[in-house]
């Protein structure tokens, strides 16, 4: 006889209610011996009970048995808290335990310059907003010129809202908490999707974790790029569509809380929230494609309504924009498209002995390494749309997975890093916003598609398959899992005594322009972000585009390949960008650096850091012999 889990009972306190997962003959017996050595009492009814069932379906409290407590069912809210604290706990008790154990140290990949300039931006907008400075302009880095932060990211919805952490605990802190929680709160978000569509908790669960802790957003994570891992706001828009579908909310309602869902994506990331556009378009055609006559008065409808919610996310975007596009927009160089191979091929370390997967995993697939779906998941989508083709809404899905999985490629198809095709509207991208676009973050919307997928494959009617549906459901989390690493962490802060403890103040003044000098990526604007920018920094990493390889000048970089004409290009740039001091970090310099007292600056050692006063460069002289000069007590 089929059983059907109709509800946990809290021996003490409350009745737990979670509906929608069919189980086995047997099933129901184990489960119940299982939750009752955790202190739960297992509720079963027999699906013959059919009163019994649709209470426990429509959310009505369930018959109180003799021996337990009256308490009250679980609403989808509370589902939700559920939801939540699991993806945290999975989370945070795995892959991103070392970073919370120490959340004051900056420690995230710190050979790459995306997580240091997060810190800055983390304290930038803070402190713009308290001294009343522009903050899309910055003579913080790039000094005394500055820069432009139009077409940079800074993140201000993420920045503003934890102000008051970052002014109490400081900007790395902030940083690595706002880390720690980005997935599984995304996670939160696609749950909140799946739930109201299937109305099954464990189903919505797991498609939750199919995009919270996706490829795509475990490699951003490691890489501290805050615009990329919080991608709630992606769902939480699908769940407004959803809800006014259903008549929950009113078409006012609607475009309000669209127009500043859509306007707080644009301030977060800009290209996310122009691939939105472009995504919804292609959605409300295939909707219309699909529809059929009786349902293309709903999809205009929702056409209309969106088109107003623009308008107000415009609006509210416009003091950004004016600044953008006055500015130059950043070019990219490199190949951004998805490779085809990334959809199977799981990290190098995560092959399992499979020599192809080994080979594939090794080769020029990097770029796209945030798009790996693999097989379980991409064997789950086929299933659904096999099985269940008739259902609008998973042609719907399989229709937009496809297109959003070969629009991902961008203009070209590479397989293990070899250009195979041209694709016919390659010309698209040299269009000006497309140009500057990764083609490849498309596959953030695809992994929304499957978790999606994910929940209305598991809350199918039909306890015969219910097996196999959680089986290969099972697989697709154990794939996710084995191709989660731990972020990619230092074993220590990387920030000097010299900013810890306060001693810039004493060798240098406020506001002085210094070149920071060190392997750690960024370095200079991590020191500036903690010091509260006590200092000016000439240089600092900001994107790809608009910044050279190095957060350093190239003046300063060119030392590195020294000549006597590149030395007096650093004697002139000294001089003309008015440098105080050139400060070292001891732990972590780069090998060429011994090149500034062949120069003629000398320095001395104090917290972790050289101090090179420049004096104008009064003392700077052609290249000498290195044996000419050598380390004396702490002077350098």
């Amino acid at each position: 006889m089929p059983w059907s889990y109709a509800g946990l009972r809290l021996r003490a306190l409350v009745t737990v209610k979670v509906t929608g997962l069919s189980l086995p003959p047997g099933y129901a017996s184990l489960l119940a011996r299982i939750t009752s050595s955790a202190g739960l009492h297992l509720t079963v009814i027999d699906p013959q009970d059919r009163p019994a069932v649709q209470a426990a379906d429509s959310g009505e409290r369930l018959p109180v048995l003799a021996g337990t407590h009256r308490g009250w069912s679980i609403s989808p809210a509370l589902q939700g808290v559920l939801a939540l604290a699991i993806y945290l706990l999975a989370w945070l008790s795995t892959s991103a335990r070392p970073l919370i154990q120490h959340l004051g140290w900056a420690k995230l990949d710190q050979l790459s310059m995306d997580p240091n300039f997060y810190t800055w931006c983390l304290r930038w907008w803070p402190y713009a907003v308290s001294h009343a400075l522009n903050p899309l302009y910055t003579h913080q880095i790039a000094a005394p010129a500055g820069q432009s932060l139009g077409w940079v990211t800074t993140v201000p919805p993420l920045a503003l809202l934890a102000a008051p952490l970052t002014l109490a605990a400081g900007p790395v802190t902030t940083l690595n908490l706002l880390t720690a929680i980005a997935l599984p709160v995304s996670a939160w978000a696609a749950f909140l999707l799946c739930r109201r569509l299937t109305g099954k908790f464990w189903a919505s669960l797991a498609g939750g974790a199919v995009f919270g802790f996706s490829a795509y957003e475990v490699n951003h994570a490691s890489a501290g790029q805050l615009n990329l891992i919080f991608s709630l706001l992606l769902p939480i828009l699908a769940y407004l569509i959803v809800v006014w579908r259903d008549g929950s909310i009113t078409s006012r309602t609607f475009v309000i809380l669209a127009g500043l869902t859509m306007a707080l994506q644009f301030y977060l990331f800009l290209e996310t929230f122009a691939d939105l556009t472009a995504i919804l378009v292609i959605a409300l055609l295939v909707g219309l494609a699909l529809a059929g006559a009786s349902y293309r008065p709903a999809i205009a409808r929702l056409a209309k309504v969106l088109g107003l919610a623009y308008l107000i996310a415009i609006a509210l975007a416009l003091p950004y924009l004016s600044v953008a596009l006055a500015g130059r927009p950043p070019k990219l160089r490199a190949v951004t498209g998805l490779d085809l191979a990334s959809l199977v091929v799981p990290r190098p370390q995560r092959t399992y002995g499979i020599a192809w997967l080994a080979h594939a995993a090794s080769g020029p697939v990097n770029s796209s390494a945030a798009g790996y779906v693999g097989i379980p998941l991409l064997l789950l989508a086929l299933l659904l749309a096999v099985t269940r083709w008739s259902s609008k809404i998973v042609r719907f899905l399989t229709c937009m997975l496809v297109l959003i999985v070969v629009a991902a490629f961008g203009p070209d198809v590479y397989l293990e890093g070899k250009q195979v095709a041209r694709l016919p509207w390659a010309g698209l991208w040299n269009l000006p916003f497309l140009r500057n676009a990764w083609a490849s973050r498309l596959m953030l919307f695809a992994f929304l598609v499957l978790a999606v997928a994910t929940a209305l494959w598991l809350a199918a009617p039909g306890w015969r398959t219910a097996w196999l549906r959680w089986s290969l459901a099972a697989l697709v989390i154990a794939s996710i899992a084995a191709d989660t690493l731990p972020l990619d962490l230092t074993t220590g802060t990387t920030v000097p005594r010299f900013i810890t403890s306060g001693q810039y103040r004493r060798q240098l003044a406020p506001g002085e322009i210094v070149i920071v000098v060190s392997n750690i990526g960024n370095a200079g604007m991590l020191w500036q972000a903690q010091s509260d920018f006590y200092m000016r920094i000439s240089g600092g990493f900001i994107n790809a585009g608009l910044s050279h390889r190095t957060d350093l000048p190239r003046q300063v970089q060119e030392l590195a390949h020294a000549t006597p004409a590149y030395v007096a290009q650093f004697e002139r740039f000294v001089k003309s960008h008015h440098i105080g001091a050139v400060l070292l970090d001891e732990s972590n310099e780069p090998q060429w650096v011994g090149i500034f007292r062949r120069v003629g600056l000398v320095g001395h050692i104090t917290g972790g850091v050289v101090v090179y006063p420049t004096h104008d460069c009064q003392a700077c002289h052609g290249l000498v012999s290195p044996h000419h000069h050598s380390r004396a007590g702490g002077n350098r």
